[in-house]
């Protein structure tokens, strides 16, 4: 109605810090004020206090009730919450289109509020550059407390120690064996048994790593925290951020930052630089590549190089498709496309070629690789570097990570093996689908955004011509 707070004071008797507190929520107004309310807003008490908003207002009041806002991480983004609740009361009508939109786009593609909180992890892990100093910190005075040595890899054995001995858990190794409905996870912690199930299909080094993962939860005290492996079991945002933190301190911890940060400056100031240096350090560590490739994060902290990306595929050959499922871009190319669904991710990348590589052999040892690679519309060229290998815990699986480092001023800095001639080149894109790159003997299927896009262009374009 254009009222300010001054001409309803006016008009309905009632002052105007009374009627802040009535619009916050803090105070709840006396039949006789509530009418004095009503009249001077033209409704009627009743439907003033009702709690149904009504069909056009249905989606806003299912969010506020529903507590996502409290669940969504908007402190870490230095947004008040106060600003969004006046964002709603300000322009209702235009914030539940938005919402009914956003809801609609969840449900058609089958999205939960794992996934809401999953992407808001990984925005915040973005906007961290993917490191955390006081998670590092932790992990070296975890280290120490143990007395386990800073430049030495850790084993099974310290980790059940530490485990068994400090924190008094029983350790299952086969656990899950009796559940056949918990096939697909890696392990399940039971609070009040304090036991840990682990899945006795996993590799040595997963098996580590969920023993790090667990001694994490409890060193850093989290909860709430989930009890499984698995991302359905996620019911709020802490569960993935507690969930996060225990992940990176059990890769602080694996992998120590300042003695792996040396051994990555001696074999990057080399003139070239062997893929199969990477298996070394696998073995030496005991971690898997997703572990070691994660372990990278300290060039984005100590080198400056900011212009990062590390993705995982997974692929199925009775499927021939590639599956990006773990992805995380400190750079403005990949993150426009990020997390795009149903569609063919571009072979050319380095990780889908190793992966066919072991398959085409058909070994269990891990292929590695080293690849530029200049994305086609920007120009912007990277220098990659790849592992894959048979996935160890999905039969008939296969699984390359990669990552990515922009070969600017910073990075040819440290980077010395970047001007080697001998590494291949290669032009790649995002996904096929959008993909504009002629005769790609690697596409899987058709340009069909592409072509979409231009038709709908070429429309716009003659309507322009027609209409002067």
């Amino acid at each position: 109605m254009g009222l300010s707070f001054a001409d309803l004071s006016s008009r309905t008797g009632l002052s105007i810090s009374y009627l802040n507190e009535i619009e916050k929520g803090k105070k709840t107004p006396r039949p006789e004020k509530l009418q004095a309310l009503a009249d001077t807003l033209a409704v009627s008490a009743t439907w003033l206090a009702s709690d149904d908003p009504g069909p056009h207002l249905a989606p806003v009041a299912a969010l506020l009730r529903s507590n996502f806002l409290n669940e969504l991480p908007l402190d870490m983004f230095g947004i008040d919450i106060s600003r969004v609740l006046d964002l709603l009361a300000g322009a209702p009508l235009q914030i539940n289109a938005f919402v009914s939109t956003l809801v609609e786009l969840a449900q058609n593609h089958a999205l939960g509020e794992d996934h809401f909180y999953l992407s808001a992890m990984r925005a915040y892990q973005e906007l961290n550059n993917n490191y955390f100093p006081e998670l590092e910190e932790a992990a070296r005075a975890c280290r120490a407390q143990f007395d386990l040595d800073p430049a030495t890899p850790l084993d099974l054995s310290q980790l059940k120690r530490i485990l068994i001995n400090e924190y008094r858990i029983r350790i299952e190794p086969n656990g899950l064996d009796a559940y056949p409905e918990l096939v697909s996870l890696r392990s399940v912690f039971a609070p009040k048994e304090k036991t840990l199930y682990l899945n006795a299909r996993m590799s040595s080094e997963q098996t580590a790593f969920q023993m790090a993962k667990e001694i994490g939860f409890h060193y850093l005290q989290l909860a709430p925290r989930p009890f499984a492996s698995a991302s359905q079991t996620v019911t709020s945002f802490q569960h993935v951020l507690n969930n996060f933190k225990a992940g990176y301190f059990a890769v602080a911890l694996m992998i120590e930052e300042h003695s792996f940060l040396q051994r990555l400056e001696a074999a990057f100031s080399a003139p070239t630089f062997s893929s199969n240096d990477l298996i070394s350090w696998l073995k030496e560590y005991g971690v898997s590549p997703d572990v070691l490739f994660q372990r990278f994060n300290v060039i984005t902290a100590h080198w400056g190089l900011d212009q990062v990306f590390f993705h995982r595929m997974v692929y199925r050959p009775e499927e021939d498709r590639y599956r990006l499922d773990k992805e995380l871009h400190l750079h403005r190319e990949g993150r426009r496309y990020a997390g795009r669904l149903d569609e063919q991710y571009c072979r050319r990348w380095l990780s889908s070629q190793l992966i066919r590589r072991v398959v085409k052999s058909r070994k269990k040892e891990p292929a590695t690789g080293i690849m530029k690679a200049t994305f086609h519309r920007s120009g912007e060229t990277f220098i990659c570097l790849g592992i894959a290998r048979a996935a160890s815990f999905q039969e008939g699986e296969y699984t390359g990570v990669m990552i990515g480092v922009r070969l600017d001023k910073a990075a040819k800095k440290y980077i010395h093996f970047s001007g080697d001639t001998s590494i291949p080149h290669q032009e790649i894109n995002l996904t096929c689908e959008r993909c504009e790159i002629a005769d790609c003997a690697e596409r899987a299927v058709a340009p069909v955004i592409l072509e979409l896009k231009k038709r709908r262009q070429a429309v716009k374009d003659r309507i322009k011509k027609i209409t002067g």
